[in-house]
């Protein structure tokens, strides 16, 4: 029999009759972590802390009060989440899927709070995969945000370029940037030229947060970009 199996039954067996359920919250904690950092290829400083729970809430689902923070955190395709901190009064959870899958599914989330930077050389990254030909560097500023890059202008080659830039929120899972200046070997480009390389430049990038959450608010900071979240609106227990 698998071993994994083993120690899942030994743990439930043996801690789960406990009336305060400490070790067995302490265990599945464990097991949490094991799973999200199988999920998540870059995980740095992760800890959670689970509200002491029964084997009989878990086997439902139902898990209670929790919080998770990681100094680095980041789940494939999308950008790598910085001083995360998420802070929930409960969740409805997959069980088979962590014992059996080691992966984190959660399918509800009671009121939640998520917050996290996304750092100027983590959305320069994420432009160059997806603009790679302005060769893009994001600045952020307080309120702003800048790119530099190179283009093509009138067969003279590889020019700089310098714009001013505004952020909106494109939709519950993502953000958009939109040049609102141009200039290009520090000449500012006409109307027309403009709207055509500002298209171009338009960069809208999802956050892929695995979890039933949405985008609320967003601040830019000098060198940061400060993300909220809250739970999806319809939660039933």
């Amino acid at each position: 029999m698998d071993k994994r199996l083993i120690g899942i039954g030994f743990i439930l067996l043996f801690t789960g009759f406990l009336t305060s359920g400490a070790l067995f919250t302490r265990a599945l904690e464990h097991e949490i972590k094991s799973a999200l950092e199988q999920q998540a290829p870059v995980v740095e400083d992760l800890a959670l802390e689970l509200a002491p729970l029964s084997v009989g809430d878990f086997l439902k689902g139902r898990l209670g009060e929790f919080s998770l923070s990681a100094r680095r955190l980041g789940f494939s395709e999308g950008p790598v989440f910085e001083e995360l901190s998420l802070h929930s009064k409960g969740m409805q959870l997959a069980p088979g899927a962590l014992f059996f899958q080691q992966r984190v599914e959660i399918k509800k989330l009671e009121e939640t709070h998520l917050a996290f930077n996304l750092s100027e050389s983590e959305l320069t990254a994420l432009i160059r995969r997806d603009l790679p030909a302005f060769e893009p560097v994001v600045f952020l500023e307080e309120g702003a945000v800048m790119l530099e890059g190179t283009l093509s202008l009138f067969g003279l080659g590889r020019l700089p370029f310098s714009a001013t830039a505004s952020l909106e929120k494109a939709s519950d899972y993502s953000l958009r940037l939109k040049p609102q200046g141009l200039k290009v070997g520090g000449v500012t480009l006409w109307a027309e030229l403009f709207a055509n390389y500002a298209q171009q430049l338009t960069w809208e990038f999802p956050l892929a947060v695995p979890w039933p959450l949405r985008l609320v608010n967003f601040e830019v900071k000098p060198g940061v970009i400060k993300v909220e979240w809250r739970e999806e609106e319809g939660y039933q227990e």
